[in-house]
């Protein structure tokens, strides 16, 4: 009984988590469509700070046995930063390499939702 508690209480708190993550990526594809580079680009930031505590650092302790996850990313936005800003494809391609890391990221740890050709086997097979 306390582990379903556990479990049910881990379930409630990712809902919200992992809403706000949908909402940041729906609205990504809504700047897109709209060609709004400002919104992409707060809404990379946006999706930057959720994933960022889940994301693997150097440390001094061991720094060969860690990959840092951070870094690449970090780079990506400063030379995003740097670009110059009357040339829009390359932004746009830049900004959605930075969307694609991150995405690599939150499916490796198990955030976004696998693609699944009938929903009803989604959560598996028991019936209730």
């Amino acid at each position: 009984m306390v582990y379903e508690n556990k479990e049910m209480a881990a379930f409630n708190l990712a809902m919200p988590y992992l809403t706000r993550i949908n909402s940041i990526l729906n609205s990504n594809y809504l700047a897109i469509k709209n060609g709004d580079t400002r919104l992409f680009a707060i809404n990379l930031k946006q999706l930057y700070r959720e994933l960022v505590p889940w994301l693997v650092v150097k440390t001094d302790d061991n720094p060969d046995k860690c990959i840092d996850e951070k870094t690449p990313i970090n780079d990506a936005f400063d030379e995003l930063s740097k670009m110059d800003k009357r040339n829009k494809d390359a932004i746009w391609e830049k900004m959605e390499d930075i969307e694609m890391m991150m995405r690599y990221h939150f499916k490796a740890l198990g955030m976004l939702m696998p693609k699944v050709s009938d929903p009803r086997f989604l959560f598996g097979n028991k019936q209730r």
